[in-house]
């Protein structure tokens, strides 16, 4: 993890808000309260999982949300089997989502990071060389709501994991939240993180 570094006081100030996981049942809730903040985000998303999933992924796509690849099976046994099951995997999801936008997706994020314990670090920097010579671009995270880790948390407790990350308060701010049907506090998460990153001096923005 890079080291955090303090802003200065005339840098501008960006947080980026990204969804892992979706589309799912939170999603409505997630653009409902992005729409009333006139905020846009990042939606990193696995395979259709239901009959909804099309239409949810075109309403993130249509209200302006960036739209980046995070497989489509979510399988860690399957895409980190080798350098060609993950590209394979994420190939496969990129025609799902150029299916229903009309658009080219360049961006993704590794299923647990680009540091995970399920990936050897050379399939992953295998990856990065072979996506980046197809113009794509990878996202880790550096604040995290840890709201996909065991048993269902607060708003408040969510809210606090991000806050308590070494770089708030650095210029740039990338916070990893869950949009998965089973995390039903996330949506009120983000409205009190919305407030607190507001109350700190930060514009939003989204990943591209």
């Amino acid at each position: 993890m890079l080291k955090a570094e303090k802003a200065d006081a005339n840098a501008v100030k960006t947080v980026y808000f990204t969804f892992d996981d979706g589309p799912s049942e939170r999603t409505e809730e997630i653009l409902d309260i992005l729409s009333e903040e006139n905020i846009k985000a990042t939606f990193f998303v696995i395979g259709p999982s239901d009959e909804k999933a099309d239409e949810r992924l075109f309403r993130i796509y249509s209200e302006g949300h960036s739209v980046g690849l995070h497989t489509m099976s979510h399988s860690y046994d399957k895409i980190y089997l080798s350098e060609e099951s993950f590209l394979e995997d994420i190939e496969a999801e990129r025609k799902w989502v150029y299916s229903v936008t009309g658009e080219e997706c360049k961006i993704f994020r590794f299923p647990g990071g680009s540091n995970n314990y399920a990936a050897p670090k050379w399939l992953i920097e295998a990856v990065k060389d072979e996506t980046n010579r197809e113009g794509m671009r990878w996202y880790d995270w550096n604040a995290d709501g840890r709201d996909s880790l065991g048993e269902l948390l607060s708003p408040e407790e969510i809210a606090e994991n991000v806050l308590s990350s070494e770089f708030i308060g650095s210029e740039t701010v990338i916070v990893l939240l869950h949009d998965s049907e089973t995390r039903t506090t996330t949506p009120a998460a983000l409205r009190l993180l919305i407030s607190e990153f507001r109350k700190m001096g930060y514009e939003f923005g989204k990943l591209g």
